[in-house]
Protein backbone atom coordinates (compact mmCIF):
# COMPACT_ATOMS: atom_id res chain seq x y z
CA UNK A 1 0.00 0.00 0.00
CA UNK A 2 0.92 3.67 -1.00
CA UNK A 3 1.00 6.53 1.46
CA UNK A 4 -1.06 9.87 0.40
CA UNK A 5 0.93 13.53 1.07
CA UNK A 6 -0.35 15.33 4.41
CA UNK A 7 -2.78 17.84 3.99
CA UNK A 8 -2.37 21.15 3.27
CA UNK A 9 -4.44 23.54 5.12
CA UNK A 10 -4.77 26.18 7.99
CA UNK A 11 -7.24 27.62 10.23
CA UNK A 12 -7.91 30.56 7.44
CA UNK A 13 -9.00 27.92 4.95
CA UNK A 14 -12.08 27.51 3.52
CA UNK A 15 -12.04 25.70 0.34
CA UNK A 16 -10.61 22.13 0.02
CA UNK A 17 -9.63 20.58 -3.08
CA UNK A 18 -9.50 17.10 -3.12
CA UNK A 19 -7.62 14.65 -5.88
CA UNK A 20 -7.89 11.10 -5.46
CA UNK A 21 -4.63 10.27 -4.78
CA UNK A 22 -1.12 11.42 -5.25
CA UNK A 23 0.61 10.48 -8.69
CA UNK A 24 3.90 8.68 -8.52
CA UNK A 25 5.94 11.77 -9.28
CA UNK A 26 3.79 13.51 -6.88
CA UNK A 27 4.67 10.86 -4.38
CA UNK A 28 8.18 10.55 -5.26
CA UNK A 29 8.72 14.90 -5.31
CA UNK A 30 6.66 14.73 -2.08
CA UNK A 31 4.53 17.53 -3.90
CA UNK A 32 0.79 18.03 -4.60
CA UNK A 33 0.66 17.98 -8.38
CA UNK A 34 4.46 17.27 -8.94
CA UNK A 35 4.46 15.99 -12.38
CA UNK A 36 4.78 18.51 -14.95
CA UNK A 37 2.04 17.25 -17.50
CA UNK A 38 -0.86 18.32 -14.48
CA UNK A 39 -2.38 21.75 -15.23
CA UNK A 40 -3.34 22.35 -11.50
CA UNK A 41 -0.14 24.63 -10.48
CA UNK A 42 -0.46 26.44 -14.11
CA UNK A 43 -4.53 26.81 -13.68
CA UNK A 44 -4.30 28.47 -10.08
CA UNK A 45 -1.57 30.89 -11.24
CA UNK A 46 -3.12 32.17 -14.24
CA UNK A 47 -6.71 32.27 -11.93
CA UNK A 48 -5.14 34.38 -9.49
CA UNK A 49 -3.02 36.46 -12.57
CA UNK A 50 0.38 36.38 -10.97
CA UNK A 51 3.81 35.02 -12.79
CA UNK A 52 4.15 31.30 -12.58
CA UNK A 53 6.27 29.85 -9.55
CA UNK A 54 8.36 26.51 -9.85
CA UNK A 55 8.97 27.11 -6.16
CA UNK A 56 7.21 24.52 -4.34
CA UNK A 57 6.70 26.62 -1.38
CA UNK A 58 5.60 29.59 -2.95
CA UNK A 59 3.05 27.54 -4.69
CA UNK A 60 1.92 26.22 -1.25
CA UNK A 61 1.70 30.22 -0.12
CA UNK A 62 -0.19 30.91 -3.49
CA UNK A 63 -3.04 28.60 -2.30
CA UNK A 64 -2.78 28.93 1.74
CA UNK A 65 -3.06 33.01 1.16
CA UNK A 66 -6.46 32.34 -0.67
CA UNK A 67 -7.83 30.54 1.70
CA UNK A 68 -7.23 27.20 -0.18
CA UNK A 69 -6.61 23.32 0.91
CA UNK A 70 -4.97 20.57 -0.32
CA UNK A 71 -5.54 16.78 0.14
CA UNK A 72 -6.74 13.40 -1.51
CA UNK A 73 -9.60 11.30 -0.73
CA UNK A 74 -7.38 8.56 -0.28
CA UNK A 75 -5.05 7.96 2.87
CA UNK A 76 -3.44 4.42 1.98
CA UNK A 77 -4.01 3.13 -1.71
CA UNK A 78 -2.51 0.11 -4.03
CA UNK A 79 -2.57 1.14 -7.40
CA UNK A 80 0.22 0.49 -10.52
CA UNK A 81 1.18 4.01 -12.17
CA UNK A 82 -1.09 6.87 -11.68
CA UNK A 83 -4.30 6.50 -13.08
CA UNK A 84 -7.02 6.75 -10.78
CA UNK A 85 -8.67 3.42 -12.98
CA UNK A 86 -5.65 1.40 -11.56
CA UNK A 87 -6.10 2.08 -7.88
CA UNK A 88 -7.08 -1.61 -6.65
CA UNK A 89 -7.64 -0.82 -2.78
CA UNK A 90 -7.77 2.33 -0.96
CA UNK A 91 -8.82 3.05 2.35
CA UNK A 92 -9.87 7.17 3.08
CA UNK A 93 -8.74 9.65 4.87
CA UNK A 94 -9.73 11.08 7.65
CA UNK A 95 -11.22 14.93 7.86
CA UNK A 96 -12.18 15.37 11.18
CA UNK A 97 -9.18 17.62 11.72
CA UNK A 98 -9.76 19.87 8.72
CA UNK A 99 -13.09 20.06 9.88
CA UNK A 100 -12.67 21.17 13.23
CA UNK A 101 -9.80 23.65 12.23
CA UNK A 102 -10.45 25.51 9.35
CA UNK A 103 -14.15 26.25 8.58
CA UNK A 104 -14.66 24.53 5.29
CA UNK A 105 -17.03 26.35 3.01
CA UNK A 106 -16.58 24.63 -0.46
CA UNK A 107 -14.79 21.15 -1.63
CA UNK A 108 -13.41 21.38 -5.10
CA UNK A 109 -13.51 17.76 -6.13
CA UNK A 110 -10.20 17.40 -8.65
CA UNK A 111 -11.08 14.21 -11.00
CA UNK A 112 -14.37 11.98 -11.26
CA UNK A 113 -13.14 9.24 -8.98
CA UNK A 114 -12.53 12.56 -5.85
CA UNK A 115 -16.08 13.18 -6.86
CA UNK A 116 -17.43 9.83 -7.02
CA UNK A 117 -15.70 9.32 -3.15
CA UNK A 118 -16.77 12.04 -1.18
CA UNK A 119 -20.54 11.50 -2.72
CA UNK A 120 -20.44 7.18 -2.24
CA UNK A 121 -19.37 7.73 1.43
CA UNK A 122 -20.91 11.53 2.06
CA UNK A 123 -18.04 12.99 3.44
CA UNK A 124 -19.36 16.13 3.74
CA UNK A 125 -22.97 15.83 3.49
CA UNK A 126 -23.48 19.85 4.37
CA UNK A 127 -20.83 21.58 2.47
CA UNK A 128 -20.89 22.80 -0.89
CA UNK A 129 -19.48 20.38 -3.57
CA UNK A 130 -18.00 21.21 -6.34
CA UNK A 131 -17.09 18.64 -9.30
CA UNK A 132 -14.05 19.83 -11.68
CA UNK A 133 -12.38 17.57 -14.80
CA UNK A 134 -8.79 16.23 -13.41
CA UNK A 135 -6.01 18.48 -13.60
CA UNK A 136 -3.75 15.74 -15.17
CA UNK A 137 -2.30 15.01 -18.15
CA UNK A 138 -4.18 12.21 -19.21
CA UNK A 139 -7.20 15.08 -19.35
CA UNK A 140 -5.53 17.64 -21.41
CA UNK A 141 -7.90 16.92 -23.90
CA UNK A 142 -10.87 18.36 -22.15
CA UNK A 143 -8.62 21.85 -21.62
CA UNK A 144 -11.03 24.41 -22.26
CA UNK A 145 -13.79 22.86 -20.38
CA UNK A 146 -11.20 22.22 -17.67
CA UNK A 147 -10.17 25.47 -17.65
CA UNK A 148 -14.13 26.70 -17.62
CA UNK A 149 -14.90 24.21 -15.23
CA UNK A 150 -12.09 25.29 -12.43
CA UNK A 151 -12.76 29.22 -13.19
CA UNK A 152 -15.91 28.90 -12.34
CA UNK A 153 -15.46 26.83 -8.39
CA UNK A 154 -12.55 29.30 -7.98
CA UNK A 155 -14.79 32.47 -8.11
CA UNK A 156 -16.19 31.56 -5.39
CA UNK A 157 -13.35 32.27 -3.78
CA UNK A 158 -13.06 35.77 -4.35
Amino acid sequence: MQRGLDPIFNEDTSILILGSAPSEMSLKKQQYYGNNGNQFWKMMFAFFNVPFETDYDKRVALLLNHHIGLWDVYHLFERRGSLDTSIKTAELNDFSEILDTANIQLIITNGKKAYEEVLENQLFPDITIMPCISTSGAANGYMKKRRQQWYEALEMVR
